[in-house]
């Protein structure tokens, strides 16, 4: 049964990069960021017009207003991978990896990421609800969401969910409780969107909320709402790349097959004999034999 309180975090532990949730988020947005920025810059260098490259980039990338989503469709998978600057990029890695960490120590780093991406998703379906139900009379076909809110605000409502009395300490005798700094990065988004009427980004960051507390339920049944994925990838994994323990028995089996063809018992040489030598062979090499051994094979050779 999982547990459900903490005292305290364990000791500071860097996995290693494969079995590392927050990392990978954090090198995936990144990787995210330099590419959508360095697209921008290089179309600028080639002589385009600042108004042209928006509108190349940002209605291909941001989510938009749920009448143009409906053209933009992909973008509610690629919305939350880009963030229109690097303050706004470092700010939410920051807070990511200190969830993502925190859910990865309680849980385990199969659990991260699908975690992040189904926010990301029904997030993104939330803001466009809002969107299409006019609740935000200021988004109009000119404004895009781009950022991983949803996906961060997940990890970290889930980490709470599981392990309310948890503490991140930050030196051996000082602990700051999950709960508040979970409370702190929620209150500085409405103190971000609230006052400028981005009524559909508080409903993206409620769709996160809301997604962080259904999995982390779901988890503490018993339940691994992401690791068919991980599953899924081993199976692929496997099936395009064999064993190579398998694959080299695999051919040790078809050559003793053909060897076994190449001779025949003959007077005085029994086929357990053959078989023998043969065997030494597939283990040993053919230089292992002694002279008798060979003069036995050749004798056995058929004509």
């Amino acid at each position: 049964m999982m547990k459900t309180a903490f005292r305290k975090s364990a000791p500071p532990l860097i996995p290693p990069y494969q079995q590392n949730g927050a990392l990978q988020l954090i090198v995936a947005t990144g990787i995210g960021f330099i590419a959508f920025h360095f697209a921008r810059v290089f179309m600028l260098i080639m002589g385009k017009a600042k108004e042209e490259v928006f509108d190349l980039t940002f209605p291909n990338i941001g989510l938009p207003a749920f009448a143009v989503w409906k053209h933009k469709w992909w973008t509610l998978f690629t919305y939350g991978w880009v963030h229109t600057g690097f303050f706004d990029w470092i700010s939410n890695v920051i807070w990511l990896y200190l969830f993502a960490s925190v859910m990865q120590n309680i849980t385990s780093y199969k659990q991260v990421v699908p975690l992040f991406v189904f926010a990301l998703l029904i997030g993104g379906g939330c803001y466009l609800i809002s969107s299409s139900a006019g609740l935000d009379g200021s988004l109009v076909a000119g404004n895009y969401f781009l950022g991983s809110q949803a996906g961060v605000i997940a990890l970290g409502v889930a980490a709470l969910t599981l392990a309310p009395n948890y503490r991140v300490h930050i030196t051996t005798g000082f602990g700051i409780p999950l709960v508040l700094i979970v409370g702190i990065f929620i209150v500085l988004n409405v103190i971000i969107y609230l006052p400028v009427h981005k009524i559909s980004a508080l409903a993206l960051c409620g769709g996160g909320i809301m997604t962080g507390l259904v999995y982390a339920l779901a988890l503490k049944g018993n339940a691994r709402p992401g690791e068919w994925i991980y599953d899924l990838l081993e199976k692929l994994q496997r099936f395009s790349s064999p064993d190579d323990k398998e694959l080299v028995e695999k051919k040790s089996k078809r050559r003793m097959e053909i060897l076994r063809t190449m001779y025949e018992p003959k007077q005085g040489i029994s086929q357990q004999k053959i078989d023998e030598i043969l065997d030494k062979i597939n283990d040993q090499g053919y230089h292992s034999l002694s002279r008798d051994e060979k003069d036995i094979l050749y004798r056995a050779g058929k004509d």
